[in-house]
């Protein structure tokens, strides 16, 4: 581990430690608490994990990302107090939130419906959505249950945790991070949250018989602690892998009792840090069915609408907001006084036309296609790394990656040698080359089918392999 890592993971294990007597039911709040988001906005904080010197500060020393695993390993146990109990009967429950990206075909032809249930967290604060809890519970053609719904009073429960928590503060009042107003307004603010979810998913379960859950991530506290209270009623969970496993942050500690991942890349990672190879299973991601799938939009359709010339090959940019724009720039700028090529950007999350399509009059916007309806109809792919590169090769299409390299990321798509750069400059000179070079495409070819092989080494449809794992688990 390089310093930043092993300064991330030491300040981390020292909050789980500092905070643990906070307990809830049952359950230690600072084990529950997505730690990122309560640093998030402490810039200072995060430069000064580089400093070898800060780990004076420190109680805990982490050598290896396999200690934090072993320490949530421990913490799991005290809660799978029951041998797995499968209940044949019971509903499949599938957390929904942002992350989860199942098309709604993969409900359709592998889950049954009469067996499904979809559990979301809803609204306490809006009246409008909580009309729509009451008279509209289906989403995916699939019933609903609002965990909101599920809520009981829990103030006082939660002032007495807010003031245990004061009085932590209060004994750490030199301490780096636990000073910090911000960090304790969030914390707070945590605490209250986290008392209502697992209240809000004990209560659940009591209702629903429930026989396997399916989560997206387990960095969000309320479906970590939906895996947890699974876990206390014997109940197996599937954490589905949500993106590229890039920044190793998002996919430590592991919680559920499966997790389902993408590739051998995840399988390796995971077996170094600890993680026993039967709690891994590759699946795949249903929503990257979809590259397998013949695309319903045609390429006449495409060129005309987005005003593409149709004489012209296309390369899609794929950009986040403003970040590393002067990038783009200069890459784009590159490339547009070697080769006449059609460019398309993609921004994300959003949809409207990226203000770089206004500073260089020849660039189009992806306007509202989704990326299975664009990827068939160009001919490359330029990205910032992300899961988007993937579904690009998936496709059979060539991506080159304009890399920013974090010193907490995994090294996911080093595979690809070349075709990854962080001189935007140098990238779209070989861009330029992949396009005037047979030589050179043949060469890119040859590297993104090897790099595919491990990524993601099965290629049918990922939706039946889930449902030969959840049947495998409750059978």
């Amino acid at each position: 581990m390089n310093t930043y890592v092993k300064n991330y993971w030491s300040l981390y294990l020292d909050f789980l430690y500092d905070f643990q007597k906070l307990n809830y039911k049952g359950f230690s709040l600072s084990f529950i608490c997505h730690f990122p988001s309560l640093i998030r906005k402490n810039t200072e904080l995060w430069k000064e994990l580089y400093d070898e010197k800060f780990t004076e500060r420190l109680k805990n020393q982490v050598k290896d990302q396999m200690e934090i695993q072993e320490v949530f390993n421990n913490y799991l146990q005290s809660h799978n107090k029951k041998q797995l109990v499968k209940y044949k009967q019971g509903k499949i429950v599938v957390n929904y939130d942002t992350i989860l990206r199942f098309p709604i075909k993969t409900f359709d032809d592998y889950f049954d419906r009469s067996k499904t249930l979809i559990v979301m967290a809803g609204s306490k604060n809006n009246k409008r959505r909580s009309s729509t809890v009451d008279t509209n519970k289906t989403l995916f053609n699939l019933p609903v249950k609002y965990l909101s719904n599920y809520k009981i009073d829990t103030k006082k429960a939660i002032r007495q945790l807010q003031s245990q928590a004061i009085s932590i503060f209060k004994s750490y009042k030199n301490h780096h991070l636990y000073k910090d107003e911000n960090f304790q307004a969030l914390f707070l603010k945590k605490i209250a949250e986290i008392v209502d979810s697992i209240e809000q998913s004990i209560h659940f379960y009591d209702e629903v018989l429930v026989s396997c859950l399916l989560v997206a991530s387990t960095h969000s506290y309320r479906s970590r602690i939906l895996s947890l209270v699974a876990a206390e009623r014997g109940i197996p969970t599937i954490c589905i892998q949500h993106g590229i496993l890039a920044n190793e942050f998002g996919f430590i500690p592991k919680i559920a009792t499966i997790d389902a991942v993408y590739g051998n890349f995840e399988v390796g990672w995971y077996k170094r840090i600890g993680v026993s190879k039967n709690s891994i299973a590759i699946t795949g991601h249903p929503r990257f069915d979809q590259a397998f799938q013949p695309s319903t939009v045609k390429r006449s359709k495409f060129y005309k609408q987005l005003g593409l010339d149709k004489t012209k090959k296309t390369i899609m940019i794929a950009v986040r907001g403003k970040r590393d724009i002067n990038k783009w720039r200069i890459l784009i700028d590159t490339i547009s006084k070697r080769v006449d090529l059609n460019i398309v950007i993609k921004d994300y999350p959003i949809k409207t036309p990226h203000e770089l399509t206004k500073e260089f009059p020849f660039i189009h916007s992806s306007q509202d296609y989704d990326l299975y309806d664009i990827l068939p109809n160009v001919d490359a792919v330029i990205s910032y790394p992300s899961t988007v590169c993937l579904e690009t090769m998936l496709v059979n299409k060539p991506i080159f990656v304009l890399n920013k390299k974090l010193p907490s990321y995994t090294g996911y798509y080093n595979g690809l040698e070349d075709l990854v750069q962080k001189d935007p400059k140098k990238l779209g000179e070989l861009v330029i080359k992949y396009f005037t070079d047979l030589n050179y495409e043949n060469n890119v070819n040859v590297k993104i089918e090897n790099f595919i092989r491990d990524a993601y080494p099965n290629f049918s449809m990922s939706g039946e392999r889930l449902k030969k794992l959840i049947n495998g688990l409750i059978s």
